[in-house]
């Protein structure tokens, strides 16, 4: 099998494997750091298979240009008189998780794929991403994320919420609507893996996990589809940051009453902790191997081309499709109604959320505790604020800034922000229990 590792921004025919035009790629999208790992892990691979002729122009206007082939329209003819669909593996050379996202909602929303299936190979710097139907406040610790710099991001497929990172590897299998068949992508990493480490006990469950050992779950399971086109994307586990994932995902959400989708916790394990010799490199080697298996290649060699999903002028649109998917009212307000209640004593409080903003906002408290003018005053300010600490803080600022009131009424009111505050972080630090 040979796999080429061709960049498609290169448009001269007959140039090698493009190692500085991907470094300048990442340069320019800030990547610097990620750049020299992609350029190493990209030359291991290079000394690991025997390296084929690099993609070129004319075929990547064959992929990107030409209707008969694959071009921003998909491919609206076979390219053989074989009834078989074929088959091409593309790798990302980018990490950014958004840009990684907005290539498979190009593809999806792009591509005519009644004659290819196409495996997109991809890792991403670190990051949570939701399933398009949950609730970030109750899948992963925000707060840590921000002390951490994890990113979040929510897909558009279903499914629950996983963590990424450089250890982590993702496959994307797109098809025809009418071909997709999620448990034949799943058995395509496990023969994969199966065939090249029989080692390694990998098998699916019942909810379309890949599982090690029956037992640590090594890999969660979504998919899009649509009238003609579907995707469908697995993780693998390889030798991803298993503490920064329980810290991030094994977190209460205490209060929080939701009807989200939520994900279902189960053990985890690298691949990496079971078999040491594993690279990555020989994870994606062994399910694209499977891949050319069972689709014939698109051109005569079996070869991984790379590409940059953060590519404008190849994948015209793709810019806008990042952005709408790093869009707060994207990642937050396509959470589903949710309420959160916390109680202090005699005190408690209710926030009702709608599309990532509050909705309304239900104190209790004694009779005469704090004037009904004020707390009315109070809950009308944070109606349609975002359900964010630093927006609510602001709002309560405001508030108590501009209120006249004795020192009791203020210490009471100063009671209602903490128990506010807390509602909207989740924070534990804010210590209600000893306020007065």
């Amino acid at each position: 099998m040979t796999f080429t590792f061709a960049s498609a921004i290169c448009h001269k025919p007959a140039i090698g494997v493009p190692f500085q035009k991907i470094s300048m790629l990442l340069v320019e999208h800030h990547h610097t750091n990620l750049c020299s790992k992609i350029i190493r892990s990209l030359a291991s691979w290079q000394r690991k298979c025997r390296v084929g002729t690099c993609i070129t122009g004319q075929q990547l206007n064959e992929l990107h240009t030409n209707s008969a082939h694959v071009g921003p329209t998909g491919p609206t003819t076979s390219p053989s008189s074989s009834k078989q669909k074929k088959g091409l593996v593309y790798v990302s050379t980018s990490a950014d998780t958004f840009a990684n996202l907005a290539f498979e909602d190009w593809v999806h929303d792009n591509w005519d794929l009644s004659h290819l299936n196409l495996l997109f190979l991809w890792r991403n710097e670190p990051s949570i991403v939701i399933g398009r139907h949950q609730n970030p406040w109750t899948e992963c610790s925000i707060r840590e994320m921000r002390k951490t710099n994890v990113k979040l991001a929510r897909r558009r497929s279903g499914g629950g919420t996983v963590y990424h990172d450089l250890g982590n590897v993702n496959c994307t299998f797109f098809t025809h609507r009418k071909s997709y068949d999620r448990q034949h992508n799943l058995q395509t990493v496990v023969d994969g893996m199966n065939e090249e480490w029989p080692q390694l006990d990998i098998s699916t469950n019942s909810r379309d996990d890949l599982m090690l050992n029956n037992f640590y779950k090594i890999s969660g399971s979504a998919a899009r589809l649509s009238r003609t086109v579907a995707y469908h994307h697995c993780t693998l586990l390889h030798s991803a940051n298993t503490r920064m994932l329980t810290s991030l995902l094994n977190f209460n959400a205490d209060g929080v009453k939701s009807n989200a989708t939520e994900s279902v916790r189960s053990p985890v394990l690298n691949l990496r902790e079971a078999e040491p010799r594993l690279s990555q490199e020989d994870v994606f080697q062994a399910i694209a191997t499977e891949f050319y298996a069972n689709n014939p290649p698109y051109y005569k060699d079996k070869e991984i081309y790379a590409i940059s999903p953060n590519d404008e002028h190849i994948w015209k649109g793709i810019a806008q499709k990042k952005e709408e998917l790093m869009d707060w009212d994207w990642i937050y307000g396509k959470t589903p109604k949710f309420q959160v209640e916390k109680k202090y004593r005699e005190v408690s409080a209710t926030i009702h959320v709608n599309k990532g903003r509050i909705d309304g906002v239900i104190l209790y408290m004694p009779y005469d505790w704090v004037h009904s003018v004020l707390v009315q005053q109070l809950t009308s300010a944070l109606k349609g604020v975002r359900f964010w600490i630093t927006d609510v803080a602001m709002v309560i600022d405001t508030f108590l800034n501009d209120v006249e009131v004795d020192d009791d009424v203020r210490d009471r009111l100063e009671t209602l922000r903490c128990l506010i505050e807390d509602c909207v972080s989740g924070h534990e630090d804010l210590q209600l229990n000893q306020l007065p």
